[in-house]
């Protein structure tokens, strides 16, 4: 895929060619270069500009489900592109979360300045204590393979899979038994010496990193400069494996569907797979969150393994080994979720109401636990007459019962300025005022698969499926571009997709381009861009 634009830049580079006068030649007229870039920084954004290929386009046909599950069954060239979100429910340690490997290491190793540093060979090779402690952490051995790993593995028996390209460092994929993998971000399976380059197995070194020593070179003369085995993991500042750029080249014309699981596609050159396979190639997303800055033609979000276990469902017959003859998921409209919505807090009004006015109201949904739990001591008084249930009528709308809630509130401040001596009563009415005051404050932000049964799934038209596990939030229930704005903040946030592939890439975090930005697909950077790629 990159091996043409690479080769060309290393031949430019061989020649002596400077790369102002590349960049003056590709850049918009009258955009000027920050005179303090050197030739490493400069060339780094030529093969960055060089390598971005244009956004893909959605394709009409292809939307629903039960497309995403024909193209399984018929597809025979499949590539999968994997993250960490397949080895989340692996138990493999967040290192970037607040709580992580990271907010420990942080306390042993102040000089330690970012999660990132630790996959940071300058920072590496003047400290390699942290690297070793999250080493034994996540070392393989100690973890077995989800759901998503055994899906691939099947794709792989039925002769569909074409390449597995990985992102995570974990080795879970050899332990799944697929066979046609590519670490694109190496791997804990083989480990070499900085110096000499003398290659291990991975279990060489085991010994050491559990004992939390750094593993030496058994080659080298001891003293040597960075005689250490360091597992063939890719830092920042280091390149890719170059199997992973020939592989590439040669899968992208022959692959017939791409499925992204698991992976925030941020960090590249990994993240430019999408838009560099042909144009009539169908995508589809598992994951999580949206990826807003890429075109998918299906998204499936909400917990991977839960995702693969219905599409498996769906597959019949040899795909049920992680089904367990389980019925499939009810599909559920956003209209239907939205009366649901509806009534559910129509429901918690109106027993608030019955509180407030001390009558014994059961709300009309008697499966609602909020509206129970409202009036559940106004039902066990030890009253020794009977008394009639108010029972607020089911043709009521939100409106009336909002109107009736108010009323009792406006009775309450007409009751807070009464003349009163009884200090036990004015704390109660206090106390009453703040909840229905609290009642009516914004409610927090709640994803959209907080509101499914675990029978459900929710379809939003026209090619999105929100399932159990899902970060899709709405702030205005059911507007369509709730997602485009929720989801506005994602670079800013740390997700579980961000655990492996955020960490493990040739090109350090300042390498990152937006590519959603259209200027960029014409090659016109800004100069803040340039900036920020090249310093």
């Amino acid at each position: 895929m990159f091996a043409g634009p690479m080769s060309w830049v290393h031949r430019q580079v061989s020649m002596g060619t400077d790369p102002r006068s590349i960049l003056t030649d590709m850049l918009p007229d009258g955009m000027e270069l920050p005179s303090d870039l050197d030739n490493y920084s400069l060339w780094r954004l030529v093969i960055n500009l060089l390598m971005e290929p244009p956004r893909r386009k959605k394709l009409e046909n292809i939307n629903t489900f039960e497309d995403v599950v024909h193209l399984l069954k018929t597809c025979k060239k499949i590539m999968v592109l994997t993250g960490a979100g397949v080895s989340v429910s692996c138990g493999i340690p967040d290192f970037r979360s607040r709580d992580g490997v990271y907010a420990r290491l942080a306390v042993d190793f102040p000089n330690l300045p970012d999660p990132q540093a630790m996959f940071d060979i300058h920072f590496f090779k003047g400290d390699q204590r942290p690297f070793f402690k999250f080493a034994k952490e996540i070392y393989p051995g100690q973890f077995e393979p989800s759901k998503c790993h055994k899906f691939i593995k099947l794709l792989d028996d039925h002769n569909k899979l074409l390449r597995n390209y990985t992102q995570n460092i974990d080795t879970l994929e050899q332990v799944a038994g697929i066979k046609n993998v590519i670490q694109c971000h190496g791997s804990f399976a083989t480990a070499q010496c900085m110096a000499c380059k003398h290659k291990v197995d991975a279990d060489v070194i085991k010994k050491d990193i559990f004992d939390q020593v750094i593993p030496a070179c058994p080659v080298c003369p001891p003293g040597t400069p960075y005689a250490i085995m360091k597992p063939n993991i890719v830092f920042f500042g280091e390149s890719l494996p170059e199997e992973f750029h020939r592989q590439m080249a040669d899968d992208k014309d022959e692959c017939d569907l791409l499925i992204v699981i698991g992976s925030s596609l941020k960090v590249r050159p990994v993240a430019l797979i999408p838009n560099s396979l042909p144009a009539h190639v169908p995508q589809i997303l598992i994951n999580r969150e949206r990826l807003r800055h890429m075109d998918f033609d299906v998204e499936l979000l909400g917990d991977c393994d839960v995702i693969v276990n219905e599409l498996c469902k769906h597959l019949g017959e040899g795909w049920d080994k992680l089904s367990n003859n389980q019925p499939v998921l009810k599909h559920k409209e956003k209209s239907e979720l939205c009366e649901d919505s509806k009534n559910m807090c129509s429901n918690i009004v109106s027993a608030y109401s019955c509180e407030l006015r001390g009558d014994n109201c059961l709300s009309t949904d008697s499966n609602s636990s909020d509206s129970q739990s409202a009036v559940n001591h106004k039902q066990d008084t030890g009253d020794s007459q009977p008394t009639t249930p108010d029972v607020t009528p089911s043709t009521n709308t939100l409106d009336n019962r909002n109107s009736e809630l108010c009323s009792n509130q406006s009775a309450l401040r007409n009751s807070n300025s009464s003349e009163t001596t009884d200090n036990d009563n004015i704390e109660s009415t206090d106390e009453t005022s703040n909840q229905m005051r609290s009642f009516f404050q914004p409610r927090p932000r709640q994803s959209l698969a907080k509101r499914l049964k675990n029978d459900e799934l929710l379809f939003l038209p026209p090619n999105r499926y929100v399932f159990s596990g899902a970060e899709v939030y709405s702030d205005d229930d059911f507007d369509d571009s709730d997602s485009e704005s929720e989801d506005g903040d994602e670079d800013t946030k740390t997700t579980n997709d961000d655990v492996q592939t955020e960490n493990l890439d040739n090109q350090h975090q300042n390498d990152k381009v937006v590519p959603d930005v259209k200027a960029k697909e014409n090659y016109e950077v800004s100069i803040r861009d340039i900036i920020d790629i090249a310093k």
